[in-house]
């Protein structure tokens, strides 16, 4: 069998056309991914801050919705919906990580790609597949209001080297300072631009 690329592409990125293609390539955001170590610190995973958190997986993930069976009289749909919280979730920035706790030894910034459906909205998107493409091995920590008020951020060391192996080994993925890890994204895909 055969898959036709322009069809299930963004699905399985290795059927893509070569760099400088007219096809679509896939949406790339930050998210803070909280650790957890499983097994008296024999593994980890990475999950969600949430409440309804989501173990993502090395390669690719897909989107489910969460919500109750039937609630609001309305049938289960596939992720991400309108109308609805579900998808994988990524900001388009930066800057606007400042909106979640913050982080600890617990947590790490990851740079994901997002592909199938698409919801883009003011400060990131949520998607039906997303993949982990790199880690920084640096947190963002706000350092002041730039230009037309955009959070400017500086990196700072917040996890051990230890566990940026453990991260390394089994996601598969590039671990770089901050300052690093846009440029390495947009290999992956393209930043949401105006937003």
């Amino acid at each position: 069998m055969q898959l036709d690329p322009a069809v299930w592409g963004t699905v399985f990125p290795e059927l893509r056309a070569a760099a400088g293609s007219a096809q679509t390539r896939p949406v790339v955001g930050f998210r803070v991914n909280r650790i957890r170590f499983i097994g008296n610190r024999r593994s980890l995973a990475l999950t969600g801050i949430g409440p309804r958190t989501y173990f993502w997986e090395p390669g690719r993930n897909i989107a489910v919705c969460c919500r109750p069976l039937g609630a609001f009289g309305e049938p289960v749909h596939e992720a991400p919906a309108p109308g609805c919280g579900c998808g994988l979730y990524a900001c388009h920035d930066l800057g606007a990580l400042h909106y979640f706790p913050t982080p600890d030894h617990q947590f790490v910034l990851t740079g994901v790609a997002g592909s199938g459906t698409v919801r883009i909205h003011q400060r990131g998107w949520r998607a039906q597949f997303a993949r982990i493409v790199a880690f920084s091995n640096e947190m963002p920590e706000r350092n002041s209001f730039g230009f037309f008020g955009r959070t400017k951020v500086r990196g700072h060391r917040v996890i051990g080297e230890a566990t940026v192996e453990a991260l390394a080994k089994k996601y598969q993925v590039p671990v770089v300072p901050l300052a690093e890890l846009p440029d390495l994204m947009r290999a992956a895909g393209d930043f949401v631009e105006g937003a």
